[in-house]
């Protein structure tokens, strides 16, 4: 319905894929073998997407007695006419496929008995002559796609759920220091915070604060090897998942913040240090940055720098950076892993 520009709907509309895959043994082959033509067996019924499916197993072909053929069948009514892909295929007694056919779309599908399948699936021949015939077993599988709309209606009043606040709660409560039981001191400054979120959060501080070493015995806590700014920071993600928006973190500070991260044990900090990293490669920080990332396991941000200064766009220029000069007194691994990438990408 139109009026003034407007569209009112009645109903939206999104798509629902479900998939599943399903094993049949069949059992005594030499006993079905001879069927008519166009005779099936059933070899195992399963629900999906609120349907209810059966599988045919035709040993002499639903129209050529010279091949076996497979179909899967709808034996219940659908409300909404579904698209369906399917894969037949045999295994062999180590769990091994053998797929005659790629998933093929038959359109809609939304009737009892409507069926799809592949006639000529595999030669009867062949099949007796193969090793998918053991001890007189055969095993079908059928891998099942199902795209189906799920209508809503729009002219129904909807509740909404707000977005989730608990890093807000969090952040205040850091914040406020209120039940803080633990204080740390750096550099003559002073963060009091909450042993249980901490050890919630970071395995490491779990095993100081919760576990035999002395620090599980203090209530204040001096670090050495870390700076003020950066625990700062680090507590903050602790609580609330994220960086403070209000900090611009520079690309030193957010190699300080990775080597925390990882002495810390928080794997999301570290990935998201490694992004910003990454984004701010340039020529003279690319060296530096991939020895920080072999130091501290870092595989993503470690892959990234070495394209990066294999490229030949770059190669020459980092060569010149002092940061280049020292990667080859100091590391060689690295090295061999750098003139590795440039043989690969030249010979392509």
């Amino acid at each position: 319905m139109v009026d003034n520009g407007d569209v009112e709907m009645d109903a939206i509309s999104r798509m629902e894929t479900h998939t599943k895959s399903y094993c049949a043994k069949i059992e005594r082959y030499s006993l079905i073998k001879n069927l008519m033509n166009r005779k099936y067996i059933e070899i195992g019924i399963f629900h999906l997407a609120g349907g209810r499916w059966n599988i045919q197993f035709y040993p002499n072909g639903s129209w050529d007695s010279g091949f076996i053929a497979l179909r899967i069948e709808l034996l219940t009514e659908t409300a909404t006419p579904m698209v369906i892909e399917f894969e037949f295929s045999l295994l062999d007694p180590k769990g091994r496929d053998y797929t005659v056919t790629k998933k093929s779309s038959y359109g809609t599908c939304s009737k009892q008995g409507e069926s799809f399948g592949i006639g000529n699936f595999m030669k009867k021949s062949d099949l007796e002559a193969s090793e998918f015939l053991n001890d007189d077993c055969l095993t079908v599988k059928l891998h099942l796609t199902v795209v189906k709309p799920l209508f809503v209606d729009a002219t129904r009043k909807q509740i909404t759920v707000p977005s989730s606040d608990l890093h807000q709660h969090f952040g205040g409560l850091l914040e406020s220091g209120e039940g803080a039981d633990v204080t740390f001191e750096i550099e003559d400054e002073v963060f009091r915070a909450h042993r249980n979120v901490l050890a919630a959060r970071s395995p490491v501080f779990k095993a100081q604060l919760f576990g035999s070493m002395m620090e599980s015995k203090m209530d204040k806590i001096t670090l050495e090897g870390i700076r003020a700014d950066v625990f700062k920071i680090m507590l903050q993600f602790i609580y609330t998942d994220m960086l403070p928006s209000e900090v611009e973190v520079s690309f030193e500070m957010g190699q300080h913040l990775l080597v925390a991260a990882d002495r810390y044990g928080l794997e999301r900090l570290k990935v998201i240090c490694g992004k910003m990293l990454c984004d701010s490669l340039a020529v003279e920080t690319a060296t530096t940055t991939l020895v920080l990332a072999e130091q501290h396991n870092c595989t993503q941000l470690k892959d990234v720098c070495i394209d990066f200064v294999a490229s030949r766009d770059v190669l020459d220029a980092v060569m010149e950076t002092d940061g280049f000069k020292h990667l080859m007194s100091h590391n060689s691994s690295l090295l061999i892993e750098i003139l590795d990438k440039v043989h690969s990408s030249r010979k392509i």
